[in-house]
C-alpha cells in the first residue's frame, strides 16, 4: 500500500524576510523590461552611494557653475560651511576675507568634517556659521524634513539648490540620476514652511534648477 507523501515543513527557525515595498518592486520590474537605467536600482538598493561621492570628490564637477553662482550670494568676510562639498570648489568661488569649512561623506582632505545624512550622521561642530550651503544634495536626501530640520542649527542663513521635478518627467528617470525625493517647487517651499523656514528665489538655470535662501522664521 502506498504511503502518503509528507507534508511540507515549514522553517519556523528565522523570521521571513520583509516583503520589499510597492515602489523598489516597481523599480525592479522596470529594470527588468528595461524602464529605466541600472543607476535607479543602486539608489532603490543604497542609502548612500559612496563610490559615487568619492569620484565626486576628486575631480571639479561638471555642475560647477552652481557653486560659483551660489558663491556670488555670499557677503565679504562671512564664515561659510559647505555640506556635501565634494571637491570643495566652493571655496574658490567665494569672496575675499571668507572662511570655509568642508563637510562631507568622503574625507577626502584633513580638514573635511565627516558626515553622511542618510545614516543619521550629523556632525557636532565648532560653531555656528554665517552661511550653510547645499549645492545639489538635497535631492539625494532619503529624509528630507529631518535633514532641513537639523541644519537650521548649523547657521543664520541657508543657501540651497534643488531641481523640482518638472512636466512630464518620471520618478524613474530622477532615479536614474540618483535623486530619491521628487519635489514640485510649490511642494518643496511648503516644505520649507512646514520646517520653520521662510524661502525666497534667489536664482534659476536651465533646465529647472532652483537656488534659495532659507531662513529660520521670526516668532
Amino acid at each position: 500500500m502506498p504511503q502518503a507523501s509528507a507534508e511540507p515543513t515549514q522553517d519556523l527557525s528565522s523570521p521571513p524576510e520583509p516583503r520589499p515595498s510597492f515602489f523598489t518592486r516597481a523599480v525592479r520590474k522596470a529594470v527588468r523590461i528595461g524602464m529605466v537605467p541600472i543607476q535607479a536600482m543602486i539608489t532603490v538598493s543604497l542609502r548612500t552611494h559612496k563610490s559615487r561621492w568619492q569620484k565626486v570628490a576628486t575631480e571639479v564637477p561638471s555642475w560647477d557653475e552652481r557653486n560659483k553662482r551660489i558663491g556670488s550670494f555670499i557677503p565679504e568676510g562671512s564664515s561659510v560651511l559647505d555640506l556635501g562639498s565634494g571637491a570643495m570648489t566652493l571655496r574658490q568661488h567665494l569672496k575675499p576675507g571668507c572662511s570655509y569649512q568642508p563637510c562631507d561623506v568622503v574625507q577626502s582632505a584633513p580638514e573635511v568634517i565627516h558626515c553622511d545624512f542618510n545614516a543619521a550622521i550629523y556632525p557636532k561642530l565648532p560653531k555656528t556659521y554665517d552661511y550653510v550651503v547645499c549645492s545639489g544634495i538635497l535631492e539625494y536626501m532619503r529624509d528630507e524634513i529631518d535633514f532641513l530640520s537639523r541644519i537650521q542649527t548649523y547657521g543664520k542663513t541657508i543657501i540651497l539648490s534643488y531641481n523640482p521635478i518638472a512636466p512630464g518627467e518620471t520618478k524613474f528617470s530622477r532615479l536614474g540620476k540618483g535623486w530619491v525625493n521628487h519635489f514640485t517647487q510649490e511642494e518643496l517651499e511648503a516644505l520649507f514652511t512646514g520646517v520653520g523656514l521662510t524661502s525666497r528665489v534667489l536664482a534659476r538655470r536651465e533646465p529647472r534648477e532652483v537656488t534659495f535662501e532659507l531662513n529660520q522664521n521670526s516668532r
